[in-house]
Protein backbone atom coordinates (compact mmCIF):
# COMPACT_ATOMS: atom_id res chain seq x y z
CA UNK A 1 0.00 0.00 0.00
CA UNK A 2 1.34 3.42 -0.95
CA UNK A 3 2.12 5.69 1.99
CA UNK A 4 0.96 9.30 2.07
CA UNK A 5 4.55 10.50 1.63
CA UNK A 6 5.00 8.26 -1.43
CA UNK A 7 1.68 9.46 -2.86
CA UNK A 8 2.73 13.09 -2.44
CA UNK A 9 6.03 12.37 -4.16
CA UNK A 10 4.22 10.94 -7.17
CA UNK A 11 1.56 13.67 -7.46
CA UNK A 12 3.28 16.90 -6.41
CA UNK A 13 5.50 18.24 -9.20
CA UNK A 14 9.10 18.78 -8.27
CA UNK A 15 10.39 22.30 -8.71
CA UNK A 16 13.83 22.08 -10.30
CA UNK A 17 16.12 25.02 -11.01
CA UNK A 18 19.19 24.64 -13.18
CA UNK A 19 21.78 27.37 -12.60
CA UNK A 20 23.82 28.02 -15.75
CA UNK A 21 27.31 29.54 -15.95
CA UNK A 22 26.61 31.26 -19.29
CA UNK A 23 23.92 31.78 -21.90
CA UNK A 24 22.58 30.07 -24.99
CA UNK A 25 25.41 31.17 -27.26
CA UNK A 26 28.24 29.25 -28.91
CA UNK A 27 29.10 27.33 -25.74
CA UNK A 28 27.16 24.10 -26.08
CA UNK A 29 26.43 22.95 -22.52
CA UNK A 30 23.22 24.89 -21.82
CA UNK A 31 21.41 24.41 -25.14
CA UNK A 32 22.80 20.95 -25.96
CA UNK A 33 22.69 19.33 -22.49
CA UNK A 34 20.80 21.31 -19.86
CA UNK A 35 17.81 22.34 -21.97
CA UNK A 36 17.09 18.84 -23.36
CA UNK A 37 17.19 17.38 -19.85
CA UNK A 38 15.02 20.19 -18.51
CA UNK A 39 12.42 19.81 -21.27
CA UNK A 40 12.22 16.05 -20.71
CA UNK A 41 11.70 16.63 -16.99
CA UNK A 42 8.82 18.98 -17.83
CA UNK A 43 7.25 16.21 -19.92
CA UNK A 44 7.33 14.06 -16.79
CA UNK A 45 5.38 16.65 -14.82
CA UNK A 46 8.17 18.62 -13.14
CA UNK A 47 8.28 22.42 -13.08
CA UNK A 48 11.68 23.51 -14.38
CA UNK A 49 13.51 26.79 -14.83
CA UNK A 50 17.03 27.65 -15.99
CA UNK A 51 18.61 30.72 -14.38
CA UNK A 52 21.13 32.27 -16.79
CA UNK A 53 23.77 35.02 -16.52
CA UNK A 54 23.90 35.85 -20.26
CA UNK A 55 27.32 37.49 -20.31
CA UNK A 56 28.09 35.70 -23.60
CA UNK A 57 24.70 36.63 -25.12
CA UNK A 58 24.23 40.20 -23.81
CA UNK A 59 21.23 40.85 -26.06
CA UNK A 60 19.32 38.41 -23.81
CA UNK A 61 20.05 40.48 -20.69
CA UNK A 62 16.88 40.83 -18.62
CA UNK A 63 14.79 38.72 -21.00
CA UNK A 64 12.75 35.66 -20.08
CA UNK A 65 10.83 33.24 -22.24
CA UNK A 66 9.65 29.66 -22.32
CA UNK A 67 11.19 26.96 -24.52
CA UNK A 68 9.81 23.42 -24.61
CA UNK A 69 7.96 24.09 -21.38
CA UNK A 70 11.08 25.32 -19.57
CA UNK A 71 11.26 28.86 -18.20
CA UNK A 72 14.51 30.50 -19.32
CA UNK A 73 15.34 33.43 -17.04
CA UNK A 74 18.19 35.64 -18.26
CA UNK A 75 19.02 38.05 -15.45
CA UNK A 76 20.03 41.62 -16.25
CA UNK A 77 23.77 42.24 -16.53
CA UNK A 78 23.83 45.84 -15.32
CA UNK A 79 25.79 46.73 -12.20
CA UNK A 80 28.54 44.14 -12.47
CA UNK A 81 29.09 40.74 -10.88
CA UNK A 82 27.62 41.39 -7.39
CA UNK A 83 24.33 42.62 -8.83
CA UNK A 84 24.15 39.79 -11.36
CA UNK A 85 24.60 37.25 -8.56
CA UNK A 86 21.99 39.03 -6.45
CA UNK A 87 19.47 38.86 -9.30
CA UNK A 88 20.19 35.18 -9.84
CA UNK A 89 19.70 34.55 -6.13
CA UNK A 90 16.42 36.49 -6.15
CA UNK A 91 15.18 34.54 -9.16
CA UNK A 92 15.93 31.28 -7.36
CA UNK A 93 14.22 32.43 -4.18
CA UNK A 94 11.11 33.48 -6.12
CA UNK A 95 10.99 30.10 -7.83
CA UNK A 96 11.32 28.22 -4.50
CA UNK A 97 13.01 25.11 -5.92
CA UNK A 98 13.08 21.69 -4.33
CA UNK A 99 16.28 20.95 -6.27
CA UNK A 100 19.00 23.33 -7.41
CA UNK A 101 21.13 21.72 -10.10
CA UNK A 102 24.34 23.67 -10.67
CA UNK A 103 25.58 23.49 -14.27
CA UNK A 104 29.38 23.45 -14.12
CA UNK A 105 31.20 24.39 -10.88
CA UNK A 106 32.60 27.63 -12.21
CA UNK A 107 32.02 31.38 -12.61
CA UNK A 108 28.49 32.60 -11.77
CA UNK A 109 27.08 29.10 -11.27
CA UNK A 110 29.95 28.18 -8.97
CA UNK A 111 29.49 31.33 -6.91
CA UNK A 112 25.74 30.67 -6.55
CA UNK A 113 26.61 27.14 -5.49
CA UNK A 114 28.83 28.53 -2.74
CA UNK A 115 26.17 31.02 -1.59
CA UNK A 116 23.44 28.39 -1.41
CA UNK A 117 25.68 26.01 0.50
CA UNK A 118 26.53 28.70 3.06
CA UNK A 119 22.85 29.53 3.55
CA UNK A 120 22.31 26.04 4.90
CA UNK A 121 23.72 27.26 8.19
CA UNK A 122 20.71 29.60 8.39
CA UNK A 123 18.12 27.65 6.39
CA UNK A 124 18.81 23.94 6.88
CA UNK A 125 15.51 22.99 5.20
CA UNK A 126 16.50 24.54 1.89
CA UNK A 127 16.67 22.80 -1.50
CA UNK A 128 18.92 19.89 -2.28
CA UNK A 129 21.99 20.98 -4.25
CA UNK A 130 23.26 18.88 -7.13
CA UNK A 131 26.18 19.53 -9.46
CA UNK A 132 26.50 18.70 -13.15
CA UNK A 133 29.99 18.34 -14.62
CA UNK A 134 30.56 17.85 -18.35
CA UNK A 135 34.19 18.98 -18.62
CA UNK A 136 37.32 19.18 -16.52
CA UNK A 137 37.60 22.96 -16.38
CA UNK A 138 41.19 22.96 -15.14
CA UNK A 139 42.29 21.34 -18.39
CA UNK A 140 41.27 24.48 -20.29
CA UNK A 141 43.38 26.91 -18.27
CA UNK A 142 46.53 26.66 -20.39
CA UNK A 143 44.57 26.71 -23.65
CA UNK A 144 42.63 29.82 -22.67
CA UNK A 145 45.75 31.53 -21.30
CA UNK A 146 44.08 32.41 -18.01
CA UNK A 147 46.17 34.52 -15.61
CA UNK A 148 47.52 32.49 -12.71
CA UNK A 149 45.09 33.96 -10.12
CA UNK A 150 42.12 33.11 -12.36
CA UNK A 151 43.47 29.60 -12.96
CA UNK A 152 43.85 28.98 -9.23
CA UNK A 153 40.40 30.37 -8.44
CA UNK A 154 38.68 28.24 -11.10
CA UNK A 155 40.54 25.16 -9.86
CA UNK A 156 39.37 25.89 -6.32
CA UNK A 157 35.79 26.40 -7.53
CA UNK A 158 35.81 23.10 -9.38
CA UNK A 159 37.19 21.03 -6.53
CA UNK A 160 35.15 22.80 -3.85
CA UNK A 161 31.97 22.31 -5.90
CA UNK A 162 32.53 18.58 -6.23
CA UNK A 163 33.12 18.26 -2.47
CA UNK A 164 29.99 20.22 -1.55
CA UNK A 165 27.02 18.66 -3.33
CA UNK A 166 24.21 16.31 -2.38
CA UNK A 167 24.67 14.50 -5.67
CA UNK A 168 26.71 14.80 -8.85
CA UNK A 169 25.84 14.09 -12.47
CA UNK A 170 28.84 13.52 -14.74
CA UNK A 171 28.97 13.38 -18.53
CA UNK A 172 31.93 11.00 -18.77
CA UNK A 173 33.28 8.04 -16.89
CA UNK A 174 36.52 9.96 -16.37
CA UNK A 175 34.55 12.65 -14.56
CA UNK A 176 32.70 10.03 -12.52
CA UNK A 177 36.04 8.70 -11.28
CA UNK A 178 37.33 12.21 -10.58
CA UNK A 179 34.18 13.10 -8.63
CA UNK A 180 34.45 9.92 -6.57
CA UNK A 181 38.09 10.76 -5.85
CA UNK A 182 37.23 14.18 -4.43
CA UNK A 183 33.90 13.21 -2.82
CA UNK A 184 33.88 9.45 -2.16
CA UNK A 185 30.66 9.58 -0.12
CA UNK A 186 28.63 11.63 -2.60
CA UNK A 187 26.31 9.75 -4.99
CA UNK A 188 27.33 10.15 -8.63
CA UNK A 189 25.29 9.44 -11.76
CA UNK A 190 26.97 8.77 -15.09
CA UNK A 191 24.89 10.91 -17.46
CA UNK A 192 26.43 11.26 -20.93
CA UNK A 193 25.21 13.70 -23.53
CA UNK A 194 22.28 12.37 -25.50
CA UNK A 195 20.45 12.88 -28.74
CA UNK A 196 16.92 13.93 -29.61
CA UNK A 197 15.41 11.34 -31.95
CA UNK A 198 14.12 12.84 -35.20
CA UNK A 199 10.31 13.03 -35.54
CA UNK A 200 10.48 10.41 -38.25
CA UNK A 201 13.30 7.93 -38.68
CA UNK A 202 14.63 8.67 -42.15
CA UNK A 203 16.49 6.17 -44.24
CA UNK A 204 20.23 6.10 -43.68
CA UNK A 205 21.70 8.01 -46.63
CA UNK A 206 23.81 5.97 -49.04
CA UNK A 207 27.57 6.53 -48.81
CA UNK A 208 28.65 9.59 -50.75
CA UNK A 209 30.95 9.15 -53.73
CA UNK A 210 33.21 12.02 -52.67
CA UNK A 211 36.48 11.68 -50.78
CA UNK A 212 35.92 14.71 -48.57
CA UNK A 213 36.88 14.17 -44.94
CA UNK A 214 35.22 16.36 -42.31
CA UNK A 215 37.13 17.39 -39.21
CA UNK A 216 35.25 19.44 -36.62
CA UNK A 217 38.03 21.22 -34.78
CA UNK A 218 38.77 23.83 -32.16
CA UNK A 219 42.48 23.34 -32.92
CA UNK A 220 43.10 21.66 -29.56
CA UNK A 221 42.41 18.01 -30.32
CA UNK A 222 45.91 17.06 -31.52
CA UNK A 223 49.20 18.82 -32.16
CA UNK A 224 49.95 20.50 -35.49
CA UNK A 225 52.67 17.90 -36.13
CA UNK A 226 50.25 15.00 -35.55
CA UNK A 227 47.71 16.39 -37.99
CA UNK A 228 50.37 17.13 -40.60
CA UNK A 229 51.80 13.60 -40.35
CA UNK A 230 48.31 12.10 -40.61
CA UNK A 231 47.37 14.12 -43.65
CA UNK A 232 50.65 13.50 -45.43
CA UNK A 233 50.25 9.74 -44.93
CA UNK A 234 46.64 9.78 -46.11
CA UNK A 235 47.50 11.89 -49.16
CA UNK A 236 50.03 9.27 -50.26
CA UNK A 237 47.26 6.65 -50.19
CA UNK A 238 44.39 8.86 -51.40
CA UNK A 239 45.82 11.79 -53.39
CA UNK A 240 42.37 13.04 -54.45
CA UNK A 241 41.01 13.25 -50.91
CA UNK A 242 40.32 16.64 -49.34
CA UNK A 243 40.35 17.51 -45.67
CA UNK A 244 37.80 20.09 -44.56
CA UNK A 245 38.70 21.54 -41.17
CA UNK A 246 35.52 23.12 -39.84
CA UNK A 247 35.51 25.23 -36.71
CA UNK A 248 36.89 28.21 -34.84
CA UNK A 249 40.08 28.22 -32.83
CA UNK A 250 39.99 29.04 -29.14
CA UNK A 251 43.24 30.97 -29.63
CA UNK A 252 43.87 33.09 -32.69
CA UNK A 253 47.42 31.85 -33.14
CA UNK A 254 46.52 28.16 -33.34
CA UNK A 255 45.32 27.95 -36.99
CA UNK A 256 48.56 29.49 -38.24
CA UNK A 257 50.55 26.80 -36.41
CA UNK A 258 48.53 24.06 -38.09
CA UNK A 259 48.79 25.66 -41.53
CA UNK A 260 52.55 26.03 -41.19
CA UNK A 261 53.00 22.43 -40.05
CA UNK A 262 50.97 21.21 -43.02
CA UNK A 263 52.99 23.20 -45.55
CA UNK A 264 56.33 22.23 -44.07
CA UNK A 265 55.49 18.53 -43.81
CA UNK A 266 53.89 18.03 -47.22
CA UNK A 267 53.15 21.06 -49.46
CA UNK A 268 51.23 19.01 -52.01
CA UNK A 269 48.94 17.53 -49.39
CA UNK A 270 48.50 20.95 -47.77
CA UNK A 271 46.91 22.19 -50.99
CA UNK A 272 44.10 19.65 -50.44
CA UNK A 273 43.08 21.16 -47.09
CA UNK A 274 40.10 23.51 -46.79
CA UNK A 275 40.07 25.76 -43.73
CA UNK A 276 36.50 26.80 -42.96
CA UNK A 277 35.38 28.89 -39.98
CA UNK A 278 32.31 27.55 -38.21
CA UNK A 279 29.07 28.57 -39.87
CA UNK A 280 25.84 26.82 -38.86
CA UNK A 281 24.39 27.39 -42.32
CA UNK A 282 26.99 25.00 -43.77
CA UNK A 283 26.46 22.10 -41.37
CA UNK A 284 23.79 20.21 -43.33
CA UNK A 285 25.71 20.49 -46.60
CA UNK A 286 28.94 19.28 -45.02
CA UNK A 287 27.22 16.25 -43.53
CA UNK A 288 25.71 15.41 -46.92
CA UNK A 289 28.93 15.81 -48.89
CA UNK A 290 31.49 14.21 -46.57
CA UNK A 291 32.55 10.60 -47.07
CA UNK A 292 33.49 10.36 -43.41
CA UNK A 293 34.34 12.45 -40.38
CA UNK A 294 37.40 12.12 -38.19
CA UNK A 295 37.67 12.66 -34.44
CA UNK A 296 41.34 12.45 -33.47
CA UNK A 297 42.14 13.30 -29.87
CA UNK A 298 45.18 13.20 -27.64
CA UNK A 299 44.91 11.11 -24.49
CA UNK A 300 44.81 14.01 -22.04
CA UNK A 301 42.38 15.04 -19.27
CA UNK A 302 40.87 17.59 -21.65
CA UNK A 303 39.63 14.84 -23.98
CA UNK A 304 39.17 12.08 -21.41
CA UNK A 305 36.71 14.27 -19.53
CA UNK A 306 34.58 15.60 -22.36
CA UNK A 307 31.51 14.03 -23.95
CA UNK A 308 31.34 15.30 -27.50
CA UNK A 309 27.96 16.57 -28.68
CA UNK A 310 29.50 16.95 -32.14
CA UNK A 311 30.42 13.28 -32.29
CA UNK A 312 26.93 12.16 -31.28
CA UNK A 313 25.32 14.52 -33.79
CA UNK A 314 27.64 13.42 -36.59
CA UNK A 315 26.86 9.75 -35.96
CA UNK A 316 23.12 10.43 -35.80
CA UNK A 317 23.26 12.29 -39.12
CA UNK A 318 24.63 9.20 -40.80
CA UNK A 319 28.21 10.27 -41.40
CA UNK A 320 30.72 7.40 -40.97
CA UNK A 321 33.27 8.19 -38.27
CA UNK A 322 36.87 7.25 -37.55
CA UNK A 323 37.81 8.23 -34.00
CA UNK A 324 40.63 7.81 -31.53
CA UNK A 325 39.43 5.61 -28.66
CA UNK A 326 39.84 8.25 -25.97
CA UNK A 327 37.29 8.94 -23.24
CA UNK A 328 33.66 8.92 -24.30
CA UNK A 329 34.62 8.60 -27.96
CA UNK A 330 35.26 4.91 -27.39
CA UNK A 331 31.86 4.60 -25.69
CA UNK A 332 29.89 6.36 -28.42
CA UNK A 333 31.76 4.39 -31.07
CA UNK A 334 31.49 0.95 -29.45
CA UNK A 335 29.71 -1.92 -31.13
CA UNK A 336 30.78 -0.84 -34.59
CA UNK A 337 29.10 2.57 -34.39
CA UNK A 338 32.45 4.12 -35.33
CA UNK A 339 35.81 2.85 -36.49
CA UNK A 340 37.95 3.18 -33.38
CA UNK A 341 41.73 3.54 -33.41
CA UNK A 342 43.88 2.89 -30.34
CA UNK A 343 44.80 5.99 -28.35
CA UNK A 344 48.52 5.30 -28.69
CA UNK A 345 48.41 4.64 -32.44
CA UNK A 346 50.67 6.85 -34.58
CA UNK A 347 49.06 9.25 -37.08
CA UNK A 348 50.09 6.96 -39.95
CA UNK A 349 47.91 4.19 -38.50
CA UNK A 350 44.99 6.57 -38.19
CA UNK A 351 45.51 7.54 -41.84
CA UNK A 352 45.46 3.91 -42.92
CA UNK A 353 42.14 3.30 -41.16
CA UNK A 354 40.61 6.39 -42.77
CA UNK A 355 41.86 5.31 -46.20
CA UNK A 356 40.36 1.85 -45.70
CA UNK A 357 37.06 3.51 -44.79
CA UNK A 358 37.06 5.61 -47.95
CA UNK A 359 37.65 2.52 -50.06
CA UNK A 360 34.82 0.47 -48.48
CA UNK A 361 31.36 2.00 -49.12
CA UNK A 362 29.54 -1.09 -47.85
CA UNK A 363 31.48 -0.93 -44.59
CA UNK A 364 30.48 2.71 -44.24
CA UNK A 365 26.82 1.85 -44.79
CA UNK A 366 26.95 -0.89 -42.14
CA UNK A 367 28.54 1.51 -39.68
CA UNK A 368 25.87 4.12 -40.36
CA UNK A 369 23.09 1.68 -39.44
CA UNK A 370 24.89 0.50 -36.29
CA UNK A 371 25.58 4.06 -35.15
CA UNK A 372 21.99 5.19 -35.49
CA UNK A 373 20.65 2.09 -33.75
CA UNK A 374 23.09 2.47 -30.86
CA UNK A 375 22.35 6.17 -30.39
CA UNK A 376 18.58 5.75 -30.45
CA UNK A 377 18.71 2.85 -27.98
CA UNK A 378 21.32 4.09 -25.53
CA UNK A 379 21.62 7.87 -25.84
CA UNK A 380 18.01 8.93 -26.23
CA UNK A 381 17.44 11.98 -24.01
CA UNK A 382 14.21 10.39 -22.81
CA UNK A 383 16.03 7.34 -21.47
CA UNK A 384 18.78 9.45 -19.91
CA UNK A 385 16.21 11.71 -18.24
CA UNK A 386 14.50 8.66 -16.73
CA UNK A 387 17.84 7.88 -15.09
CA UNK A 388 18.18 11.47 -13.86
CA UNK A 389 14.64 11.51 -12.49
CA UNK A 390 15.27 8.27 -10.60
CA UNK A 391 18.51 9.74 -9.25
CA UNK A 392 16.59 12.77 -7.99
CA UNK A 393 14.06 10.53 -6.26
CA UNK A 394 16.71 8.36 -4.65
CA UNK A 395 18.96 11.12 -3.36
CA UNK A 396 16.82 14.23 -2.85
CA UNK A 397 13.55 13.12 -1.27
CA UNK A 398 12.91 12.74 2.40
CA UNK A 399 16.16 14.52 3.33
Amino acid sequence: MMTRQQDEQTTVPRRIAFVAPFGLGEKTTVWARTLPLASELVRRGDVVTIIIPPWDTPDDSGRSWQAEGVDLVNVALTGGLPFVLWRMLRALDRFQPDIVHIVKPRAHAGLLHWLFWQRRHLLPAGPRILLDVDDWEQAWAAINHYPRPVTRFLAWQEEWGIRHADGITAASRWLVERAQLYAPNTPVLYLPNGITPPPTVAEVPPPTQTTQILFYSRYVEVTPAWLADFWCALHCRQPTATLLIFGDALNEERPALFRRAMKERCPTAAAQVIWQAYNPVLVDTLYQTSACAIFPAAQTPLHEAKCSVRLATTLLRGVPVVAIAVGEQQTYGAGGAAELVAADAPPETFARVVADMLEAPQKRLTQQHRARQRLLQMYNWGKLTDQLSAFYCQHTTGQ
